[in-house]
């Protein structure tokens, strides 16, 4: 890379932080009252329980489904509002950023090892401006995918027999813990995260074609 690439003389604006930090100011409260949890999960269950509970009889299903939703729902709220090929430019430039320098480093160029040291601050800026761009859509997903997994929760707990059998473990019990996740959160990610990447891929594709161009995105 050529330091003209990173353009050391531009001026780049720090993110603005706010929103972000209100996010997790949500979350946190979220977290430390019961009360606001347990009345999101009924809210998600009035909607979710007469269409997925199968009576309690198929809990996996019931994983299955909720997971296809949640997912399906957080992923097409993540696509349109991350700004993809702002991210595909940063990518780029810090790509090149690291590659020059590994050059520089290993030719001993230290005038080049300099001038790229003297850009660091806007590649912090650059890698701040990312990370920005990603937490964008947390508080719209998190509207969704908090009060279907309360609602997972009180399911859980309303369920006969908290044990499911699976290829290799016949009785495995949701209500256990690993470590301070559940067993049955580990079952409903493990049930649908694929969709997400699959919902994500056929997106990315979608917009490609409508674009008449590939950006090849790394997440």
């Amino acid at each position: 890379m050529s330091e003209e690439k990173v353009d050391a003389e531009e001026e780049l604006q720090p993110p603005a932080i706010g929103g972000t930090f209100l996010t997790m100011m949500f979350m946190l409260w979220i977290i430390i009252n019961p009360d606001l949890r347990d009345f999101m999960g009924e809210s998600a269950g009035s909607v979710l329980e007469p269409r997925i509970t199968f009576d309690h009889q198929y809990p996996v299903l019931t994983f299955l489904f909720a997971g296809i939703i949640m997912i399906s729902f957080t992923t097409i709220i993540r696509h349109f509002i991350i700004d993809w090929e702002k991210m595909a430019e940063i990518q780029t430039k810090m790509g090149a950023y690291n590659k020059a320098m590994g050059e520089a480093r290993q030719s001993g160029n230290e005038a080049k090892m300099k001038k790229l040291f003297a850009m660091q601050p806007q590649i912090m800026l650059l890698q701040s401006e990312m990370m920005s761009n990603q937490m964008k859509p947390m508080a719209f997903t998190m509207i969704i995918a908090i009060p279907i997994i309360m609602w997972l929760r009180i399911f859980v707990n309303g369920l006969d027999l908290q044990v499911i059998s699976l290829p290799w473990e016949p009785n495995y019990s949701l209500d256990d813990d690993l470590w301070i996740l559940p067993h049955w959160i580990l079952v409903y990610s493990g049930l649908s995260l694929p969709f997400g990447q699959i919902i994500m891929r056929i997106l990315k594709i979608s917009s490609n074609r409508g674009s008449g161009s590939v950006t090849e995105i790394v997440n």
